[in-house]
């Protein structure tokens, strides 16, 4: 009688445990998240390996832009970008702009770039101009881009420094603001 008892005692000890511990891996269920449509941090669809062409109306390639994860927002009515590549075609050339993150409104009118914002002109030049900053808002219906931040544009040998910049890229044009520095090297 004393080992029947035992053996009950030790089954239910046992279930006890067995309960305790898939409760403490598990937990208890938790809803699904029931977001609100107004939730600003609601995203509403993703892309992995994103791949976008934008074309003008002559079916002429305006911009390419490449991410390993596309988020988009509709409250917020922008998309976030991690890591963007955008390629901007020419005739000449193709430009390229790349950074850590960014962001795009839904309209495309706007894109900004924060965190090793790298601007590469291959254009008809034999060396290409590399422009870098921290943050970069680019206005791709104008082919313009602009920051108030710390500039390097470095080609070949050369290098200078600025705070703050202008760029028209159709017309190649960069206007640095102030502070500006530069560096060359004569042959």
């Amino acid at each position: 009688m004393l080992k029947s008892a035992r053996l009950r005692l030790f089954i239910g000890f046992m279930l006890l445990t067995i309960a305790g511990v898939y409760w403490a891996f598990f937990g208890t269920p938790q809803p699904l998240s029931t977001s609100t449509p107004d939730d600003p941090n609601r995203v509403d669809f993703f892309i992995r390996d994103a791949f976008i062409t934008k074309f003008d109306e002559q079916g002429q390639i305006e911009h390419i832009i490449t991410s390993p994860l596309l988020q988009h927002f509709p409250v917020q009515e922008r998309t976030t970008l991690e890591t963007p590549f955008v390629t901007l075609p020419n005739d000449t050339g193709d430009m390229q702009i790349s950074s850590d993150e960014g962001f795009m409104l839904d309209d495309e009118t706007k894109i900004e770039l924060a965190g090793n914002v790298q601007v590469i002109d291959n254009s008809t030049s034999e060396v290409p101009w590399v422009l870098t900053t921290a943050i970069l808002t680019f206005l791709p219906p104008e082919n313009y881009a602009e920051t108030e931040a710390p500039v390097l544009i470095v080609q070949g040998q050369n290098r200078t420094d600025a705070i703050g910049m202008k760029a028209w890229f159709n017309e190649r044009q960069v206007d640095l603001l102030s502070e500006v520095r530069g560096y060359y090297v004569t042959n």
